[in-house]
């Protein structure tokens, strides 16, 4: 008897010793603290001149998983290129000099090991780019159940693509929410990243973010860190661009676009009111608009969680669309395109006499 238990000890031992092992290798990344940002250059030369439009577009493309994002399913390599085609004719018809994108992948196995990323600066002729990962796995069970539709390595984040030189790029860490340490472990990064583009030998930069999908008290602490970082950069004399996915809607779009059952949670995330708090943001889809336009779900939008803001000093009279590539969208979101008109450019910082990042924003 006492053999059996001192077996079934040293059984129970390994085990343990084993699925620790295997829970630290997944659930550890394989690049290092600076290949999380990186600055990429393509074949397509720089646009140099001064624009007198510039158009921007936001788009959360879901890692080109169409309306399956998170189900636990299995998607072809053919379903994949087809939404991959979808999402870049989308963007062609939008022409936008600059993108931001959010969940797209750079060669994770969910989207068939594509680097989704230089695939569409290739398809629609970008010259740079600014990548930011925000999930590094080497192996992520989830969805649960079989192993066939986990995600697996997964390799993951948001991107600025643009006609312009990126000049600096910084990527930060947001706020994360309560959870337990084996989620934690897996729990991707929440991250507000920012580009310094040269825009006709003038900085511009871009703030392109993913917040907090489901705690909002987490959500709200990342809003009140955008809002300084917006801050920091206008203090600076920057124009400043906000985009994203902000996975909340503006206060005078809760009433309307929410379900009943979902209003009064609708009206006490207070996201977007910290967010834009003391700034002279605007968003280019007006107030005025009635009801406003949804940019998720893609198949039916009924929340506008996806925004573009802009200052009126730096930019005026905005057109747009929304645009979910219906009847079978790529992604579960919309895109949203702006034709922004730049005020006195020439005031502009000279793209070539910023300082880092690093001491503008004081991260």
């Amino acid at each position: 008897m006492k053999r059996f238990f001192a077996l079934t000890g040293s059984l129970l031992v390994v085990l343990i010793v084993t699925l620790t092992a295997v829970f630290f290798w997944a659930s550890s990344g394989r690049l290092s603290q600076g290949e999380l940002a990186q600055t990429r250059s393509y074949s397509a030369l720089p646009d140099t001149t001064v624009p007198d439009t510039l158009t921007v577009t936001t788009y959360n493309i879901g890692y080109l998983s169409g309306m399956t994002n998170n189900e636990p399913v299995v998607r072809s390599d053919s379903f994949l290129a087809d939404n991959m085609q979808q999402a870049s004719a989308l963007l062609r018809e939008a022409a936008p000099d600059l993108i931001g994108v959010q969940e797209i992948d750079f060669g994770a196995a969910r989207s068939g090991h594509v680097h989704q990323l230089d695939t569409l600066a290739a398809q629609l002729g970008y010259a740079a780019a600014a990548q930011a990962v925000n999930w590094d796995e080497r192996y992520l069970p989830f969805p649960y159940g079989r192993p066939a539709v986990h995600f697996g390595r997964t390799l993951s984040g948001q991107a600025v693509l643009s006609r312009f030189p990126v000049r600096q790029h910084q990527r930060i860490v947001l706020a994360r929410p309560p959870q337990s340490f084996v989620r934690n472990a897996f729990y991707l990064d929440r991250l507000a990243q920012v580009a310094l583009l040269n825009v006709g030998g003038r900085a511009l930069a871009v703030i392109n973010v993913h917040l907090e999908a489901y705690h909002v008290g987490t959500r709200q602490k990342q809003a009140r860190t955008v809002n300084a970082l917006y801050d920091q950069l206008a203090a600076q004399g920057f124009p400043v661009l906000l985009m994203g996915d902000f996975n909340s809607p503006l206060p005078d779009s809760s009433s309307r676009n929410s379900p009943g059952d979902n209003r009064q949670a609708v009206a006490a995330d207070e996201t977007m009111r910290l967010l834009l708090d003391d700034t002279s943001l605007r968003p280019v889809v007006p107030d005025s608009v009635r009801p406003p336009p949804g940019t998720y779900p893609a198949d039916a939008p009924d929340q506008k969680i996806d925004h573009i803001f802009f200052s009126p000093s730096d930019f005026v009279a905005p057109s747009w669309h929304v645009d979910c590539s219906a009847p079978s969208p790529p992604s579960d979101h919309c895109a949203v395109t702006a034709a922004l008109h730049p005020v006195s450019i020439a005031e502009w910082p000279a793209a070539n006499s910023v300082t880092s990042l690093d001491r503008l924003t004081k991260n």
